[in-house]
């Protein structure tokens, strides 16, 4: 005679939820895996227009009106640095007792700044630092914030934003501190690759 044990109500428990995890973790490798394919692909598409776009560029660069097409021929130009003279300089407001500083640009040599980024640092007497200030003093276009470029032997001023504690008492006891932080030089499309000339 066969004697048939019945399966206890945790074995069958048991079971059911190590059926249910291999049937997840299944499921779950199968949606990973159409996922990473649909992901693959679209990649693959967004890699394709990039391309294109990066490809056709010089032609749509040829095709805008002279007005901007203009405006993207320049280049970066560090060593044009020596030729732009920075001063700052600070004046007394009357009307709220403090001191108003500027910044003082001169292009001497003979090429047309399209791009110049500027650091200014306000230093008290011992060499420490401040204040700070972050100023595009040109831009290829003129308008709105944009000062537009600067142009071989001008000058541009430009008026920091006050500090409160700037007073005039202390004028003796600060100096700026001028940094170039990015420079680039308009360079006409029949001048392109010709060398920079700095001013002596």
């Amino acid at each position: 005679m066969v004697t048939q044990t019945r399966m206890s109500p945790f074995t069958a428990l048991f079971l059911a939820f190590g059926f249910i995890a291999v049937a997840a973790i299944g499921a779950g490798t199968t949606i990973t895996l159409y996922g990473m394919n649909v992901v693959d692909s679209k990649a693959n598409g967004v890699l394709s227009l990039v391309e294109n776009a990066i490809g056709g560029l010089p032609e749509v660069i040829d095709s805008l009106p002279p007005a901007l097409s203009d405006l993207l021929n320049d280049r970066r130009a560090p060593e044009y640095a020596p030729s732009l003279a920075t001063q700052v300089a600070f004046a007394d407001d009357p009307a709220s007792g403090v001191l108003i500083p500027s910044l003082q640009i001169t292009n001497k040599g003979t090429e047309v700044v399209s791009m110049l980024g500027i650091r200014v640092t306000l230093l008290n007497k011992q060499g420490a630092p401040l204040h700070e200030w972050n100023e595009l003093a040109a831009a290829p276009i003129s308008i709105e914030d944009l000062r537009g470029p600067l142009l071989p032997g001008n000058t541009r001023y430009i008026v920091l934003p006050c500090r409160r504690n700037l007073t005039k008492d202390a004028k003796d006891q600060l100096q700026g501190a001028v940094e170039i932080t990015e420079i680039r030089v308009w360079e006409p499309e029949a001048q392109a690759g010709a060398p920079i000339a700095a001013a002596p």
